[in-house]
């Protein structure tokens, strides 16, 4: 059955996206024409509160990746669609992107998460973190974070600890494949990997081991880690729906969503306290975790510090676990790579280890390959904006307050099926064998 949207364009397939597919651009060549209005843009068919339903009756949006990338084959650089009351316009070229960026204030405004949000504002958590927050409050904490978290200078600082908990790692896994008769170990690296992502960003925040790699591992450290994936399963199960429709349509998902985050804001809570107390007692002479130069800093509250902290305590873990799971994965289908990898960390040896802050420097090739990783496998996939003036893209008139998204380029990969779970992650974990070597 084919659908007519407003601007005349005629599309056949699902009910979220066309499946027949075309050259990019062809629908957007417009050259020097008038500007047409927001109503002539590409529109996916379908109904609007259809697409809700499937999402919940879905319990997420898996294969959103893989929809948006068949609706820019069929539609061109630009199209728009409706998510509930929703308004949604998506592009993809670079020169779309740049635009966006430069009609953009030091104050972008994002759509909020709302599960998120929903939890917060039930809790009465206040105040909120870089995440969630939107206008002056957003810019406030992130100057103040940039300069203890995310510049160059902060990462030489946690650099060091976060070499010695994959040193551990590496060790763990060596000594796991050296009690195996045939000197090697294969298993599904996604858990071990999501293990060593929760132990090396909890040092690097509080300063303080979680022991996940022992024989005895701490039973608050598990929990802690079912909660984190608690919460992000959840939130992939909520974040497309209205709150008002979520409320009797998934109140079980609701209720674990809660329960996960709870968990997550007392474990943050403690450590954080812990933090306080111990630089109330006697400030280290030595670098001793974001968390610790936060409050020594002394520009952000401590409520302040407490809502960015969890935020990076769960924002922290799935980002880098799954690139970091594809980039052992390709590296075990390119075996030259790997080698050429080994022979560079081999010469760069004696240098990281007297100085681990060099490693960013003196490893490019490996710098190169998670770049590469990166590209084929974008832990985002879209990027949103709200736009907070008029523009126009394409010849096509977007009005102030649409919320935009544009999409990040990778190639299909048929052989590996990624699925969108709030990050985009393989839909199951690739098996990976790992080999001791002298």
């Amino acid at each position: 059955m084919a659908f007519r949207s407003k601007a005349g364009v005629w599309m056949a397939g699902s009910w979220l996206c066309p499946c027949k597919v075309r050259a990019l651009g062809t629908s957007a060549a417009l050259g020097a024409e008038a500007v047409l209005p927001f109503e002539a843009i590409p529109q996916c068919a379908g109904n609007k509160w259809l697409r809700v339903l499937q999402i919940w009756k879905e319990r997420g949006q898996e294969n959103m990746h893989l929809q948006m990338h068949r609706a820019f084959q069929e539609l061109g650089p630009i199209f728009r669609y409706d998510l509930g009351r929703t308004q949604i316009v998506s592009v993809m070229l670079p020169e779309d992107a740049e635009k966006l960026h430069q009609m953009e204030s030091l104050q972008p405004w994002r759509k909020p998460l709302e599960p998120w949000m929903v939890y917060r504002e039930h809790r009465g958590q206040k105040p909120l973190g870089v995440f969630l927050l939107n206008g002056a409050e957003w810019r406030f904490n992130r100057l103040r974070l940039n300069p203890v978290v995310l510049s160059g200078k902060a990462a030489q600082k946690f650099i060091p600890m976060v070499d010695v908990v994959a040193r551990d790692f590496s060790e763990a896994l060596k000594k796991k494949a050296l009690q195996n008769s045939r000197g090697s170990l294969t298993l599904e690296a996604q858990t071990s990997i999501f293990h060593y992502t929760i132990e090396a960003s909890n040092f690097a925040l509080f300063g303080e081991r979680l022991g996940l790699f022992g024989p005895h591992q701490n039973a608050g450290s598990l929990k802690f880690i079912h909660a984190l994936e608690a919460m992000f399963q959840s939130t992939a199960q909520l974040m497309f729906l209205p709150r008002s429709l979520s409320r009797w349509m998934s109140s079980q998902v609701w209720q674990e969503h809660f329960q996960a985050w709870d968990y997550i804001s007392e474990y943050a809570n403690n450590c954080i306290q812990k933090v306080h107390q111990e630089l109330a007692r006697s400030f280290p002479q030595d670098y001793s975790g974001i968390v610790a130069d936060l409050i020594f800093q002394g520009d952000l509250s401590v409520d302040a510090i407490k809502a960015n902290t969890i935020e990076l305590t769960a924002g922290s873990v799935d980002t880098t676990a799954f690139p970091l799971v594809m980039t052992l994965f390709e590296l075990a289908r390119n075996p030259n790579v790997q080698e050429a990898l080994r022979q560079e960390s081999l010469a760069a040896e004696a240098s990281i280890s007297a100085n681990p802050q060099r490693a960013p420097s003196e490893l490019p090739l490996l710098r190169a390959a998670l770049k590469e990783t990166l590209r084929l496998y974008p832990v985002g996939s879209i990027l949103e904006r709200i736009t907070s003036s008029d523009l126009v893209l394409q010849n096509y008139h977007i009005p102030a307050g649409v919320l935009k998204s544009f999409q990040v380029e990778t190639l299909v990969q048929e052989d590996v099926k990624m699925v969108y779970h709030f990050v985009l992650r393989p839909a199951s974990s690739p098996l990976l064998t790992f080999r001791p070597v002298n």
